[in-house]
C-alpha cells in the first residue's frame, strides 16, 4: 500500500518553490496527506524550515542550475538566448529523470500524487510513465497557451478589440506557436527521451502540462484570457516565503515608505536600479525608500545609501507590505500578488520573460502603472500613485476577488474531489 503523501518537484528559485511550499505547509495542517518536496541542494533549508520532509535531486548540480535562470544578461523574448537556455536544461533533465526513477522505482514508496512545477514538465511526465497521477504547478498562468486571447511574451500586449485586434493576436499566438514547432523538431530526440512525442497533443494544448490538473496560482480575473480548459483551477496567490529574517532591520522612521524590488533573480539589473531610484529618491525627500535585494537566508546587514534610500537584504511581503504607500517591482508573480493583497499601487520596472505581461495586466487593470526605466517618466508615475486614490479602490477590488476564491479552501476540495477520483486513493498500489 502506498502512502498518502504528495511529492512537490520544484527548482529552487523563490517563485516557484516558495509557493509549492506554502501549499505543503497548509495541505500538512489540514489534511492528512504526508508532503515531501524534490529540489536541489539550496532548496533544504528552506522546506525543513516548514517542517517539511526534502529529498535532493541532481546532487552536485545546483549551481547550474541557478545558472540558468540567472542570466547575466537580459533574454526576454530574444529566440537565441531562449534556445541557449533549452541547450543548457536537456543537459539537465535526463539526470533529473534518472533521480526521479531512482525515487519512485521502489512501489511502496511512490507518492499518492506529483505536482510538478511547469518548468519542470520532465518530472510530471517520469511520474506518468510509473503510473503516479500528476497534476501541474503553473506559477505564471499567462504562460500557458490556450489558442485564443492576447499571446504572452511578446513584450506584453494588451487586449485589442475588433478585426483588426482578433487578426494581431492570431498572428502573434501563430509566431509563438511556431516557434515552439521549431524547437520541437531540433530537439525532437531529446523530448522523446522524456516521452513528449510532439509539443502539442491531440487537444491543441502543450504536452508538458498535467492533461488532468493544472493548479494556476492566482485569479482568473487578473489574466486576459477567458477561455480556460476545464482542468485548469485558479487556486489564488501564495506568496508566503518559508522563513523571515529575524535580524531584519526594524521600521522606525516616520516618514511613509516606498518598496523597491527586483525579486530574487536578474542580478545584471539591480547595480543599474539602485543608481535609478537613488536619484528618484532625491525626489521624493518626504519619502524613505527601501530597496530589497532578495537575499534571503544570505547573511547580510542594511546598507544606509543615502539619506532616505536604504538597501535590504531581504523584506518579507506578506508580512510588511501593508507599511509601504507603493512600491516599485519587476512584474514577478509573487511580488504582484502581494501588492494587490495589501493594497499597495505598483509601479511596474519589467526586465525579462513574463513580466512585461504582468506589467500590462496590473496597468491595464489599473492596479499599478508600466514606465520606462527614466527617471523623469518614474517621478510623474510615483507621483500619480501617492496621490491618485482610484488605484486603492481598484486594488480592493481585487482583494475581494481573491477574498471569494478561497485559495486554501479552493485547494482542499481539489484533493477532496480530484478531477481524477483514484488520484488519491490511499489504497493505490
Amino acid at each position: 500500500m502506498s502512502p498518502k503523501r504528495i511529492d512537490w518537484v520544484a527548482p529552487p528559485f523563490a517563485g516557484h518553490l516558495y509557493p509549492m511550499l506554502h501549499m505543503a505547509r497548509v495541505l500538512r495542517e489540514q489534511t492528512d496527506f504526508e508532503m515531501r518536496v524534490l529540489c536541489t541542494a539550496s532548496a533544504k533549508e528552506a522546506v525543513e524550515s516548514c517542517g517539511i520532509k526534502f529529498c535532493e535531486l541532481l546532487v552536485g548540480k545546483d549551481a547550474a542550475v541557478r545558472q540558468i535562470a540567472d542570466h547575466p544578461t537580459q533574454v526576454g523574448s530574444k529566440p537565441w538566448a531562449m534556445w541557449a537556455q533549452l541547450q543548457q536544461n536537456f543537459k539537465l533533465m535526463k539526470q533529473l529523470q534518472a533521480d526521479l526513477l531512482d525515487v519512485w522505482c521502489l512501489r511502496e514508496d511512490r507518492p499518492s500524487l506529483v505536482v510538478a512545477d511547469f518548468t519542470l514538465p520532465v518530472a510530471g511526465l517520469t511520474a506518468q510513465q510509473l503510473s503516479i497521477p500528476w497534476w501541474t504547478g503553473l506559477a505564471t498562468p499567462c504562460a500557458m497557451e490556450i489558442g485564443s486571447g492576447v499571446p504572452s511574451y511578446l513584450g506584453g500586449w494588451f487586449p485589442a478589440s475588433g478585426p483588426l485586434g482578433s487578426a494581431r493576436d492570431w498572428l502573434g499566438r501563430g509566431v509563438i506557436r511556431t516557434f515552439k514547432r521549431i524547437v520541437g523538431l531540433a530537439f525532437r530526440k531529446q523530448l522523446k527521451q522524456f516521452g513528449i512525442s510532439s509539443i502539442y497533443r491531440a487537444d491543441g494544448l502543450e504536452s508538458i502540462y498535467s492533461p488532468s490538473c493544472i493548479l494556476a496560482y492566482g485569479i482568473e480575473q487578473f489574466e486576459f484570457n477567458k477561455n480556460w480548459p476545464k482542468h485548469v483551477h485558479f487556486v489564488g496567490p501564495w506568496t508566503q516565503p518559508p522563513t523571515t529574517r529575524e535580524s531584519m532591520r526594524s521600521f522606525v522612521s516616520v516618514r511613509p515608505k516606498i518598496l523597491v524590488t527586483l525579486g530574487t533573480h536578474l542580478a545584471w539589473a539591480k547595480e543599474p536600479a539602485i543608481r535609478l531610484v537613488k536619484q528618484l529618491a532625491d525626489e521624493f525627500p518626504g519619502h524613505e525608500f527601501h530597496f530589497s535585494q532578495g537575499s534571503l537566508g544570505v547573511e547580510s546587514v542594511s546598507q544606509q545609501v543615502s539619506e532616505n534610500l536604504i538597501l535590504m537584504p531581504f523584506v518579507p511581503y506578506d508580512e510588511r507590505l501593508n507599511e509601504y504607500r507603493a512600491a516599485i517591482v519587476h512584474g514577478g508573480t509573487g511580488v504582484t500578488y502581494a501588492c494587490i493583497q495589501a493594497g499597495v499601487p505598483m509601479l511596474v520596472w519589467p526586465h525579462d520573460y513574463d513580466q512585461f505581461d504582468h506589467a500590462a495586466r496590473i496597468h491595464h487593470h489599473g492596479l499599478g502603472i508600466w514606465t520606462k526605466r527614466s527617471v523623469p517618466q518614474s517621478i510623474k508615475a510615483l507621483d500619480r500613485l501617492l496621490t491618485d486614490s482610484s488605484f486603492a479602490v481598484r486594488l480592493e477590488k481585487f482583494q475581494v476577488h481573491i477574498q471569494k476564491l478561497g485559495g486554501r479552501e479552493s485547494l482542499i476540495e481539489l484533493l477532496r474531489d480530484p478531477p481524477n477520483r483514484s488520484v488519491l486513493s490511499p489504497n493505490q498500489t
